[in-house]
């Protein structure tokens, strides 16, 4: 990654990050923008950027209004959260509305290489003290929806076989499960495999219905 765009209010806030991006080689690009307009007008207009480091709390958004108004706009465009606001319900909401990683305002520049390594290698970055928290939520609302039950477990699958089941279960397409389980595409892709030859069938439409025969109840 090389060219990055901060949207922040705080020039202080905008002049931390950039100072951090630097540091990761002479090749990396900054611009900033104040607002979300600000922001909108400079993608827009300037082309493609690798990474928008965006803060939730801008003078033009609510919550996750930013986020959601970038991805929807710029859906290949990866969105780096970094919020004051740091706990599991924030978290899941930036998950839900598709960004590739969160990030507290305190973090250190360390972190933040970290977060774009990650982001870089196709995963969604968190910080270690909340992802585990942020997945088990998930991971939870979604199989509640799914109204998935124990059946899953005779199958012999791992939790992590038994998350990717259930997404694809929803029709969720391999790049969005890697989304919410934090994977690599490649990483999903094996994952995937490993539960068709469970249900003994060789696609998802097959999958949907061996799901059915064995009594599991897909979402409405």
């Amino acid at each position: 990654m090389g060219r990055f765009l901060i949207v922040d209010d705080h020039p202080l806030m905008r002049g931390a990050v950039r100072s951090s991006l630097e540091l990761l080689g002479e090749a990396v690009r900054t611009e900033q923008a104040g607002t979300l307009a600000d922001a909108l007008r400079l993608i827009g207009t300037g082309g493609r950027f690798d990474l928008v480091v965006l803060d939730l709390n801008l003078p033009d958004t609510v919550a996750t209004s930013g986020l959601e108004t970038l991805r929807n706009r710029f859906p290949g465009m990866a969105v780096l959260v970094v919020s004051a606001v740091f706990d599991a319900p924030i978290v899941d909401r930036c998950l839900a509305a598709g960004a590739s990683g969160f990030l507290p305002k305190t973090a250190s520049p360390e972190r933040l290489a970290a977060a774009i390594r990650t982001i870089e290698a196709g995963s969604v970055y968190l910080p270690p003290e909340l992802a585990a928290q942020a997945e088990r939520n998930w991971a939870s609302r979604t199989l509640e929806r799914a109204g998935l039950g124990t059946d899953i477990r005779r199958l012999g699958l791992t939790e992590r076989q038994w998350d990717v089941l259930t997404l694809i279960l929803l029709g969720q397409p391999n790049k969005v499960i890697g989304r919410h389980l934090h994977l690599a595409e490649g990483t999903v892709k094996v994952h995937v495999s490993a539960v068709l030859r469970a249900l003994g069938v060789r696609n998802r439409t097959q999958a949907v219905l061996a799901a059915n025969r064995l009594g599991l109840r897909l979402p409405d």
